[in-house]
């Protein structure tokens, strides 16, 4: 099958498949569209089942940040890397090396940043091989706390529309994935008020969490779990034909990118009277923090536009409400104008 055919081809710029034998890298890039000829998302880096599956995570994760930038106001166009195979087991010198040399080669096209399988520290090493990169050790590093800012002023803005009142105190709310952004998370919303329950498969990340306060479940029992609000934030794809029937929240709100496993999943959630906060809305936190860092905006600009995450999510579920459409359509089409006025 070409990838002209692909389900989750969007009219994309770019897409590169990166190797270097010498190190092991096997690579996909993707640069979904371009503003002043920059693009930007992160680099990501997991045991991919296929290269197929690599493909649709490239393609999915760089119209998604397209959004994310649009939605967040960013001049910024949306790009993605995904490095396939085990961190743990191929990430090298070498091999960060070699790709730093792909990024440099390309000029400015695209600026990469942390991401799943990716830190800081990686960054730092790539910026030996390339000036393109955001989020080093020696800039604002992890960018798990912006994120969870950005995520907190998208659920208050959630809690509004849901329930129609301010705060969360005496909330019930499920964190599906306890590490960096939902360990930021915990610790918000049981500071103001909330009752958390949590999941996560690494027991570090649940000793912090029960030391925040929060409540351990098991990850099978989280999704359905009796809450107000769920938050997922690990990985993509949770909210499924087979999921969704299960849930009790009435409202979804988290940074897990691609959290429908199919476009028709946000129809279901409106059936069922959930209110889904689009993902690529909610987690723009650490890629407007990458702005910044990048000397595109102000500290200053970076804290406006993290909290403007709520604001714009408020617009997206009046669009919603006054269009009767879903808040994925609804966020769509928010972005296509956005990204039409900066065309």
């Amino acid at each position: 099958m070409s990838v002209f055919d692909h389900i989750e081809y969007d009219g994309h710029l770019r897409i590169t498949h990166v190797t270097d034998a010498d190190t092991g890298l096997r690579a996909v890039h993707a640069v979904h569209r371009t503003v002043n000829g920059m693009s930007g998302g992160g680099i990501r880096f997991r045991p991919y089942a296929s290269d197929d599956e690599a493909l649709t995570d490239v393609l999915r994760l760089s119209k998604a940040m397209s959004q994310k930038f649009a939605l967040a106001g960013i001049p910024v166009g949306g790009g993605k890397s995904v490095i396939i195979g085990d961190p743990a087991q191929l990430k090298t010198p070498a091999l960060l090396a070699a790709y730093g040399r792909y990024i440099e080669g390309l000029n400015g096209l695209y600026v990469g940043g942390p991401d799943v399988g990716t830190n800081a520290e990686d960054m730092t090493e790539l910026a030996r091989s390339t000036r393109y990169v955001t989020g080093r050790a020696d800039q604002s590093g992890s960018t798990a706390l912006p994120t969870a800012l950005g995520c907190m002023a998208a659920m208050k803005a959630t809690v509004q529309a849901a329930f129609d009142r301010e705060g969360f105190d005496g909330l019930r709310v499920a964190v599906q994935g306890a590490g960096g952004v939902g360990g930021e998370l915990v610790k918000m919303l049981i500071r103001d008020g909330a009752t958390v329950l949590v999941a996560d498969i690494d027991q570090a990340a649940l000793a912090n969490a029960r030391a925040a306060g929060a409540t351990v479940v098991s990850t099978e029992d989280i999704l359905t779990a009796d809450v107000d609000l769920l938050s997922p934030n690990a990985m993509g794809a949770v909210l499924s034909p087979e999921t969704i029937p299960t849930i009790q929240a009435q409202a979804i709100c988290g940074c897990a990118n691609n959290q429908l496993a199919t476009p028709d999943c946000a129809d279901l959630l409106t059936a069922r009277g959930i209110l889904w906060a689009p993902d690529y809305v909610v987690s723009a936190g650490g890629a407007i923090d990458g702005c910044k860092d990048a000397g595109l905006i102000t500290p200053e600009e970076r804290d406006a536009k993290i909290d403007g995450i709520g604001e714009t999510l408020a617009a997206i579920f009046a669009i919603a409400t006054q269009d009767n459409m879903t808040t994925d359509a609804a966020a769509q089409l928010l972005a296509q104008r956005r990204m039409s006025e900066n065309a």
